[in-house]
């Protein structure tokens, strides 16, 4: 597929901010020129995070150039052409005979994030241009066959389309979702740098990837051994120079010594060499021009599976979502309450628990087993 040749693109550009720095945004071109409309939706995005940004730029420009070569503007577009969409991703181009081969599964969270990429988009939309005109929710009968505004698009039931191919996708990625002892100390001593165990251990701590990678140096709190982050998934960003409203976590003793050892060390140097001055925690240490810049997911990402693949690990079954389920789960075990598994986690809500749970975990099973019977005289050992 040849992206210069598509109507529609995300474009990274470099814009100066008030305070005289250098901010970057994707942007979305029409025909080579910037879509007011579609980046004043995007930019909302961005205003969550920069990944979120970019993320739903890639997959809402994918849609729009699916409905330009069905000669569809996406302001006329209606649920069919959503499901036409969708069917196509699954199944491949049936008008072209082109299917794809059963080795090519689309999996089940790829759909579920263009679904909410695409009705986010004319949520939006029927929110800040809306026509006035009724529609209907009903999301089984009587659907209008011409979309005549975009809520008819966005309050359609898309679930079942996927719910239905599920039969057909590939399954489930087995992902090592806990970690052993064994395996925390074969991770942690086959990174090549202090930064990276430092990342890979404050994930250890219950944060998310993103809530590491954009720890400042004033969320980290030397004295008390205390650091918070400056993003959270569902939160407001915080603001520099103004009082962080997100979590605050108390490290390890361990934890901290790597951490201070990679700021006076590989931090410093980076600083140095690049002549950059960052407020983030976390920057690219490598010579380049990109030494200094605060350390991205994907390049992170990359390498951690180098490291499980060092540690004598399957990488494709190592995430790094992993650490904040063995915080989870560490913390179950030791009959933590569900106030502090919330501190720890930032959820708002403990049921948000379940898919972090281990319900074959012996020791949680042992530790209700002596509250139901004390009786029968358990020790803790």
């Amino acid at each position: 597929m040849e992206t210069n040749s598509k109507r529609f693109r995300l474009v990274r550009f470099a814009f100066e901010t008030d305070a005289g720095g250098t901010v970057f945004r994707h942007f979305i071109t029409d025909r080579l020129l910037p879509a007011p409309v579609l980046n004043e939706w995007l930019e909302t995005n961005y205003m969550r995070s920069a990944r979120t940004g970019e993320e739903y730029g890639k997959k809402i420009v994918t849609f729009l150039n699916y409905l330009d070569d069905r000669g569809i503007e996406y302001d006329a577009a209606t649920n069919r052409d959503v499901k036409a969409f969708f069917h196509r991703m699954i199944y491949g181009d049936l008008s072209n005979l082109k299917l794809y081969s059963p080795q090519r599964p689309v999996s089940y969270s790829t759909l579920s994030q263009y679904l909410t990429v695409i009705t986010a988009l004319y949520r939006w939309l029927d929110d800040n241009y809306e026509t006035g005109m009724c529609f209907r929710t009903d999301s089984k009968k009587a659907r209008a066959s011409k979309s005549f505004l975009y809520g008819q698009i966005y309050s359609y039931d898309y679930k079942h389309l996927v719910g239905i191919n599920l039969p057909r996708l590939g399954g489930r990625r087995e992902y090592v979702k806990w970690y052993t002892d064994s395996e925390i100390k074969a991770l942690s001593g086959n990174f090549l740098t202090l930064r990276d165990e430092v990342v890979f251990r404050i994930t250890l701590e219950g944060f998310r990837i993103d809530e590491v990678l954009s720890m400042r140096l004033e969320d980290y709190d030397l004295a008390e051994r205390c650091i918070r982050s400056s993003r959270s998934k569902g939160r407001e960003d915080a603001i520099y120079g103004r009082e962080n409203p997100h979590r605050v976590i108390a490290l390890p003793i361990t934890t901290c010594a790597l951490l201070n050892r990679y700021l006076q060390t590989e931090r410093m140097l980076a600083e140095n060499q690049s002549g950059r001055i960052s407020e983030y925690i976390f920057i690219n240490l490598n010579r380049g021009r990109n030494q200094g810049e605060p350390l991205r997911y994907l390049n992170y990402y990359k390498v951690f599976k180098a490291c499980a693949r060092r540690a004598g690990l399957d990488p494709v079954k190592i995430r790094t979502h992993s650490g904040r389920s063995t915080k989870v789960m560490r913390m179950l075990e030791c009959g933590s309450s569900d106030t502090d598994i919330l501190h720890q986690t930032g959820w708002r809500r403990i049921d948000s628990i379940t898919s972090y749970r281990d319900e074959n975990n012996p020791i949680v099973a042992h530790r209700i087993l002596r509250k139901l019977h004390p009786e029968e005289g358990f020790s803790d050992d």
